[in-house]
């Protein structure tokens, strides 16, 4: 099934300077962890255990699952959250959880139903994670008749098996975590119309195989980049001090993201 996302329109970042002085100050909010919980996520989304290898269709699958299957799948993953109601970061953990267990464990077969059984298992599963009540909506007899498997056994079998390759690790920050981290003081037209389309962006990202090369929060930093850009005036620069300080990168550390993008 071919992706389900619109893909969103931005024009191309010109090389210009895109930092200017802040006009206000932050507005920290618990301020005795804010510090902690930056530290933390960027030390873990760097943690090698929780990451995906960038090339593990050619290493570890060998050809078996193509770019372009991946993309699909991707598609029918996010078909499936939205008609079911799943709460958001669903998509992002279940994304991130296939393309960790891809890059251990190679594919027995390359029909596809091994590959959307894999898809449907981290949804289950990430649905769990991020909503205590989705094991009360969303059963595995469910699943299988929405992803046409043979039997519900088959996607706890998946499930477990999962599991067990990530390490039990399901917690990882994602390009949604970051992106939520990022835009926590947003107000306003920042909160009304930059970060849906961030928002969208980020989703996006998830369909670009070469988006496993670069860290979850330049994905996130890059759509609200990729966002102002789009929708802010000509006179407002894309960038500033604050962003740079909120997040960690300025420009040059963004644009081959951007770019990719």
């Amino acid at each position: 099934m071919p992706p389900k996302f619109s893909k969103p329109t931005a024009p191309a970042p010109a090389p210009v300077s895109c930092v200017a002085a802040a006009s206000t100050k932050l507005q920290r909010l618990c301020p005795d962890y804010a510090d902690d919980i930056d530290h933390n996520l960027r030390l873990t989304e760097k943690n090698a255990d929780e990451r995906p290898l960038p090339d593990y269709l050619t290493k570890v699958q060998q050809d078996r699952v193509t770019e372009s299957a991946r993309a699909s799948l991707v598609g029918w993953m996010d078909k499936f959250a939205r008609d079911h109601d799943l709460a958001d970061g669903t998509l992002h953990h279940a994304v991130a959880y296939v393309d960790r267990v891809l890059s251990v464990r190679a594919l027995t077969t390359d029909s596809g139903y091994e590959l959307r059984l894999l898809g449907a298992a981290a949804v289950f599963v990430a649905a769990k994670y991020e909503d205590r009540k989705a094991v009360w909506k969303l059963k595995a007899d469910q699943i299988a008749r929405y992803g046409e498997f043979a039997a519900g056994k088959e996607v706890l079998d998946m499930e477990r098996e999962m599991v067990e390759a990530l390490g039990y690790q399901l917690g990882g920050p994602t390009a949604h975590t970051f992106l939520g981290h990022f835009m926590r003081y947003a107000e306003g037209e920042d909160k009304t119309r930059i970060l849906p389309l961030a928002t969208r962006l980020v989703d996006h990202s998830l369909l670009n195989y070469t988006c496993l090369r670069i860290l979850p929060s330049v994905v996130a930093a890059s759509a609200i980049f990729l966002a102002r850009r789009t929708l802010n005036p000509p006179d407002v620069l894309a960038w500033n001090t604050e962003l740079t300080e909120l997040t960690g990168y300025n420009c040059s550390d963004m644009t081959a993201c951007v770019l990719n993008m």
